[in-house]
């Protein structure tokens, strides 16, 4: 190996996944909870939940496997609100993984409906840090798992608990035990799961990255939202990077998915995902793909690509696509941390799609400015033709709900 190519080896970028082990009464290994690691270090500072919960997924079903974490016990994953109503919990296998729902989580219909969209496929759901209140009775319903941390709660308050709950089949996880004293009173009062320091800390397994292409993502992201996108257009976008490619055959040859006969082209493994899935897939390697880019930027593309989408449909535009495209697109400065001018000499685009980017040019770029001062809150400056100004800050709030409500599922 060369000098050059030792260090292309060296800069690659690593990733990291931390594992806890749960144990059941007699201290048999019941599973491991999966913890974002953003480096070898043993804490996660909460900042971006969406994209910590992205990530780990993303570590342990495509860059690792859950096999080389977890082995054949199952894998105890949070998740946020967002990602449990949007699609991308259903790409882990369903006998693999219990979901944890955050204690932080806002309890309303939608997400009830999601979490019981989960358990219909037949997903475990654990609720973690859990402290009773009436609310949480419609996901106490759904649960198999409810999870104490014992650090804030002292034993009477956890015994009361217990009680509401009798009658109910549900199994209780004892989390940040840190004493043999503390396990064996938890264990009296009948806790069926276990985990802390007292038995082991995280540990954190790393890896060398393989990155995508951002822009090959990006590709990928805007053409699968077309209604009528063949396999045949999905496969060439693949093919065309030895990453995506990679990461499409670690993902469906994975023995998460248990597939007797291991797909041997891309298009079998796009036909055997789906599109919805696919979806899924690109989403979360565009929210976990780049450590130091947060999920709200791809959300930002997303709305501006709708918003520019839903303006030519509204004036009945031709090539709503290439709108779509450009609003997407205008992020890439941002994403790839170079001028728009650098990125797209890199990529060609049609001339009409370049001057809607760089000089907000054509209906295009009319669409693409008046998404920004929607944004930016600047009513003074929001039109486009002869729309009324009403109905385009309608439109920005539909496409800002289209955007924050998944990632993946595209309408």
């Amino acid at each position: 190996m060369s000098v050059a190519q030792e260090k292309i080896v060296e800069d690659k970028p690593k990733i990291f996944i931390g594992r806890q082990p749960i144990f059941d009464s007699k201290l048999k290994v019941a599973g491991y909870e999966l913890l974002f690691r953003s480096g070898n270090v043993g804490a996660y500072d909460g900042s971006d939940g969406d994209k910590a919960t992205s990530q780990v997924i993303n570590n342990a079903l495509i860059e690792i496997g859950l096999d080389d974490i977890i082995g054949e016990n199952p894998a105890y994953i949070n998740f946020t609100k967002d990602l449990l109503i949007n699609g991308i919990a259903e790409l882990l296998p369903v006998d693999r993984v219990v979901i944890e729902i955050l204690e932080t989580v806002e309890v309303d219909e939608e997400l009830i409906a999601g979490v019981k969209t989960l358990v219909d496929a037949g997903y475990t759901i654990a609720l973690d840090d859990f402290t009773y209140s009436d609310e949480w009775m419609p996901l106490i319903e759904l649960a198999k798992i409810i999870k104490f941390d014992v650090m804030q709660h002292n034993i009477d308050e956890i015994r009361e608990q217990i009680k509401k709950f009798d009658g109910n089949k549900i199994k209780f996880l004892a989390e940040k035990v840190e004493t043999q004293e503390e396990y064996n009173q938890l264990k009296e009062e009948g806790f069926d799961y276990f985990q802390g320091y007292f038995f082991s800390k995280p540990d954190i397994i790393s890896q060398k990255s393989i990155s995508s292409d951002s822009i090959s993502l990006l590709q990928l992201l805007s053409q699968i939202q077309k209604r009528d996108i063949e396999v045949d257009e999905i496969e060439k976008l693949i093919s065309q990077d030895a990453t995506l490619s990679y990461k499409l055959f670690r993902c469906v040859n994975s023995a998460a998915f248990g597939l007797k006969n291991k797909m041997n082209s891309i298009k079998q493994a796009v036909v055997y995902l789906g599109i919805q899935r696919l979806k899924n897939w690109v989403s979360l390697l565009a929210m976990s793909g780049n450590p130091n880019k947060s999920s709200e930027l791809i959300h930002v593309g997303l709305v501006r690509a709708k918003m520019c989408e839903l303006i030519a449909n509204e004036r009945g535009l031709p090539d709503k696509d290439s709108f779509f495209i450009v609003g997407l697109f205008s992020i890439l400065d941002a994403i790839l941390d170079q001028s728009l001018d650098e990125v797209l000499i890199k990529m060609p685009l049609d001339e009409n799609l370049n001057k809607a980017l760089l000089s907000r040019e054509g209906e295009m770029g009319l669409a693409l400015e008046c998404s920004i001062f929607c944004e930016q809150s600047l009513p003074e400056k929001v039109e486009f033709l002869n729309i009324p100004q009403e109905r385009l800050f309608e439109i920005y709030r539909d496409s800002m709900s289209w955007s924050r409500h998944s990632l993946s599922e595209i309408n």
